[in-house]
């Protein structure tokens, strides 16, 4: 029997075979006129080709997905001449946290033998005594750190090398959904007792979350809800199982999984953005989506997420219209198989707005292309317990204006466009939950249902960018970002916090930046390095990475026209309302 390349079985003269590195490489061709076809009869003999893509009657070359050695894809360019596009199928990795955010753990120390391994048994219960399960239970030490899931009966048991109960620098506790997340510095530890952690219950707001109000949601008319606009959310799916999600009826598996797939969301990722953007509002509480009327089609990535899943994402939006695409996941290497696909969606006038990525580093891809609207996570001080994780991120955060702050997750850099609400964001969660979340894939899900609202009710998009084009896109992150609240450095926070009342023309005081341009300078710095560190493998030519940089913008005169609109059903108008017909007449202050 034959041996592949990969079998480590000894060969017929004895030797060990040394195993084969192999790569998943996307492939495509450089010109027109290829066929799918085609494209794998030439890849046949390099590698296992998993399954070529033909973007689903979306016009633009083939694509094809193949394993193979790295030799083979260097002999593939060699034989190839320029004729084909060949790149790594890179990971992509979700923007927002399940658990503990990684940037709070220490680096380890010198490694030291204290003794045996530390062995320790947690268990998370509610105030009233209830096991909760699926809680992320993480240990911090002097030497490393340690992470788990709760079972049914709320307990994990971890266990950390080198250490003792008087090394554990601290516990990071956040629940599924339900309860606040905990954070204990110093704690006291048994190794030969159940430690019990008791959290506090999550209590759903009567009204607007902080996000909202910060980004003033509250002060555009009732009205203002985004009706006729489509938005796509490219994420891990959507739980439509959960009574304020349950109206979502659109929805494709970027991989072609069962026909419903993506009404299901294993990691609870996709379905806070989701709630953010379209969330049916009830009576009980304040969480609601900010446009619940447009019409939202999930694109489920796989767990395994890789660059191809994107484009075939992205061709979805292409084929069904998509206005704004809301994207919360990336990776440190950019792609330009992804980057042509972005430029053929902004030619057919869709807005991509993505999270910059929780690394703490450079902007991710593809946030930072410069046809993606990039956005970063911000906080508010006063949001949290002060034993939650969240105040231990507002502890190493950096400070911005108005009570907000930029915790130390949110990638940064001068590709960085907006921030918006990204820490202590109560949303819904998957099955039928509310839970606390982070991270930069819910600030740009905010932005996202901001760019809505803005498509179906400002007069610009009624007229002079009716049509869904290039220039319609930028004029959309030229809104975004030239009415948007300054609230520190620009290479934490772009062009600010953006301001839903401003956008869309109703009146509102611009804060003054609270921070001087020149602030910031050391965490610059220190992201300049992180982003210079980042290694490429031989196999990876640097000819395969696109240009990176701040999204265009259409630089033309703002002239937003107010909102036209009366009080529904007669009613008496509010006193925001008042305040966008008196802006209509030309009568507000400033105007």
């Amino acid at each position: 029997m034959a041996t592949s390349p990969d079998d480590p079985r000894p060969t017929s003269s004895g030797h060990q075979r040394k195993p084969v590195r192999t790569t998943q490489y996307i492939i495509a061709p450089a010109g027109p006129g290829v066929s799918a076809q085609t494209l794998a009869e030439q890849l046949n003999k390099f590698g296992n080709i998993l399954w070529t893509h033909d973007q689903r009657g979306v016009s633009g070359p083939p694509i094809a997905i193949v394993r193979m050695p790295d030799e083979a894809a260097a002999a593939l360019r060699r034989s190839a001449g320029g004729s084909l596009i060949i790149e790594p199928d890179n990971h992509l990795r979700a923007a927002s946290f399940a658990g503990p955010a990684s940037s709070l753990i220490p680096a380890a120390a010198t490694m030291t033998a204290l003794g045996p391994d530390l062995k320790v048994t947690i268990r998370v219960v509610s105030q009233a005594g209830t096991p909760l399960e699926q809680a992320t239970v993480r240990l911090v030490g002097e030497q490393g750190s340690v992470q788990g899931r709760t079972d049914d009966d709320g307990s994990v048991v971890l266990t950390l090398q080198d250490e003792v109960p008087e090394t554990i620098a601290a516990i990071f506790v956040s629940a599924r959904s339900g309860h606040w997340g905990l954070w204990q510095q110093q704690p006291y530890v048994e190794t030969d007792a159940v430690n019990t952690l008791t959290l506090k219950p999550l209590l759903l707001p009567g009204g607007l979350h902080w996000g909202g109000e910060a980004m003033r949601f509250d002060q555009i008319p009732n009205q203002c809800r985004g009706a006729d606009v489509k938005v796509a959310l490219i994420d891990s799916g959507v739980a439509t199982s959960h009574k304020q999600l349950a109206d979502i009826n659109h929805g494709i598996d970027a991989r072609g999984g069962e026909e419903r797939s993506w009404s299901n969301d294993a990691t609870g990722h996709g379905t806070p953005c989701a709630g953010i953007i379209r969330a049916a509002a009830q009576a009980d509480h304040g969480i609601r989506g900010y446009a619940p009327d447009s019409e939202l089609l999930v694109c489920k990535l796989p767990l395994d997420a890789r660059c191809s899943d994107l484009i075939a994402a992205l061709d979805d939006c292409l084929q069904n219209g998509i206005d704004v695409a809301c994207v919360g996941v990336g990776c440190e290497r950019g792609s330009v198989l992804v980057e042509q696909r972005i430029a053929m969606a902004k030619q057919q006038g869709v807005s991509i707005i993505a999270a910059a990525g929780n690394s703490g580093a450079g902007v991710l891809f593809p946030a930072c292309s410069p046809h993606v609207l990039a956005v970063g996570a911000v906080g508010q001080m006063g949001s949290f317990p002060e034993d939650s994780p969240q105040a231990a991120q507002a502890a190493a955060a950096s400070t911005a204006a108005g009570g907000l702050f930029v915790p130390p997750f949110s990638c940064r850099g001068s590709e960085l466009d907006l921030c918006a609400p990204g820490v202590a964001v109560i949303a819904c969660q998957s099955p039928d939950g509310y839970a606390v979340c982070d991270g930069t894939s819910l600030a740009a899900a905010h932005v996202a249902a901001l760019a809505a609202l803005i498509l179906a009710d400002h007069s610009d998009f009624k007229s002079s960018f009716i049509a869904k084009d290039v220039h319609r896109v930028e004029r959309l992150f030229q809104i975004l970002k030239e009415t948007a609240q300054p609230v520190g450095h620009p290479w934490q926070t772009g062009a600010g916090l953006p301001d839903a009342a401003r956008a869309l023309g109703v009146w509102s005081e611009r804060r003054p930046p609270a921070l001087p341009l020149n602030a910031g300078l050391r965490e610059m710095r220190s992201a300049i390095r992180r982003v210079n560190r980042v290694q490429f493998g031989a196999s990876e030519a640097i000819i395969f990475e696109p240009p990176r940089g701040p999204a265009n913008v259409t630089r033309l005169p703002l002239n937003p026209a107010p909102l036209a609109f009366q009080a529904a059903g007669g009613e008496t108008a509010t006193v925001h309302e008042l305040r966008a017909a008196m802006a209509l007449a030309g009568l507000a202050e400033g105007r």
